[in-house]
């Protein structure tokens, strides 16, 4: 717990320090106004993708029956994938597309990523309790 909480609280600072630098930077004319966003939305993208990278090796001790806790870890990294490849496709959309096209493709890929995460998740855990003889193991 200890050590996620110190990359947290380093990312944070990270990103932080990144958005004072970009301000600092716009501020004194070596990079514009348009530069400065589009620098600050790709590390946001680059830092979901970083963090649903991780999301599938979150999975705890067993607390439930198999059938329940295979549904967690496959819900885990049908959200790793999803929300990295929105990550890394967010990140993109900002680094080259016209920013009208990356605010709302943007908006648009992450949203539906979170989407396909959730309803996965929603269904996995809906068929352990349609069929209570699976959730036993029996």
């Amino acid at each position: 717990m200890t050590k996620r909480l110190g990359w947290a609280i380093a990312l944070a600072a990270f990103i932080l320090g990144s958005a004072l630098a970009l301000r600092y930077a716009e501020g004194a004319g070596m990079i514009g106004a348009d530069g400065a966003r589009r620098a600050m939305q790709v590390l946001i993208g680059l830092m979901l993708a970083g963090y649903a990278n991780i999301m599938p090796k979150q999975l705890g001790p067993t607390r439930g029956s198999l059938r329940a806790d295979a549904a967690a870890q496959a819900a885990l990294r049908v959200g790793g994938w999803s929300l990295t490849l929105a990550g890394v496709a967010y990140a993109a959309l900002w680094a080259f597309a016209p920013l009208a096209i990356a605010d709302t493709a943007g908006l648009f890929v992450v949203a539906a990523a979170t989407l396909l995460t959730a309803g996965y998740a929603v269904w996995a855990f809906t068929s352990c309790r349609r069929d209570p003889g699976a959730s036993t193991g029996r």
